[in-house]
């Protein structure tokens, strides 16, 4: 069924839910669940718009059931840190490919995706600062390193050419704020061997932090 007009907004939430059917079906369940969400805020009122908005429900409710032992889909708490947790992965992913200067369309997908699913992750409640703050840098990179490959340009890396009130803006890191920015992210990597998803997420966000704002 094509998508109405009005709910033109939520077209990639629902094409990222569809990307991750097989591969991680969490990520499409919240990905269709905020986009039914936003859908029904933009217009439940019109027969077309209501008519797509019922079917996406009963394609939540089949995979309510079909992942009914899933603890992701029927514990929020759960389901908050795998989004939290799949969205800060593709963040570091891009983000060390934008430093190392490795600029491709999969680093750029990367970012967008990422802050996609941060915004996914308000179905669970507000954003925290930190969340907020990742979500606007990985939307402008997205659009900044593309339209700098479309026009032939080479991209700037890290957060240096933000607007200049940025926080971020001119940000030099040094050597040792990258070897402990991995270590964070090894730390995280430990963590999720033994399903600590909480201390996975705790050593993602320190490992942001410094790299978003240069401070431990």
């Amino acid at each position: 069924m094509a998508l109405p007009a009005p709910l033109r907004s939520i077209q990639h939430y629902l094409r990222t839910a569809q990307e991750h059917e097989k591969r991680d079906p969490v990520v499409a369940y919240y990905c269709r669940l905020y986009a039914m969400q936003t859908g029904m805020k933009l217009d439940s009122k019109t027969p077309e718009c209501r008519k797509f908005l019922v079917k996406l429900m009963d394609q939540l409710e089949t995979m309510k059931k079909e992942f009914s032992d899933n603890e992701s889909i029927t514990q929020e708490v759960v389901g908050n840190a795998h989004i939290e947790n799949y969205a800060l992965k593709l963040f570091l992913y891009a983000d060390n490919e934008d430093r190392a200067e490795r600029f491709h369309k999969n680093m750029i997908k990367s970012f967008f995706t990422s802050s996609l699913l941060l915004d996914v992750l308000s179905v669970f409640g507000e954003l925290s600062e930190e969340n907020v703050k990742h979500r606007k840098y990985a939307r402008w990179k997205a659009t900044y390193i593309h339209n700098c490959l479309k026009n032939g340009e080479t991209p700037q890396p890290g957060p240096i050419g933000m607007d200049e009130d940025e926080e971020a803006g001119g940000l030099q890191l040094s050597a040792d704020d990258f070897t402990k920015a991995q270590k964070y992210c090894k730390y995280a990597g430990s963590a999720l061997q033994y399903e600590d998803v909480g201390t996975a997420i705790q050593n993602l966000q320190k490992a942001l932090k410094l790299l978003t704002t240069g401070k431990e």
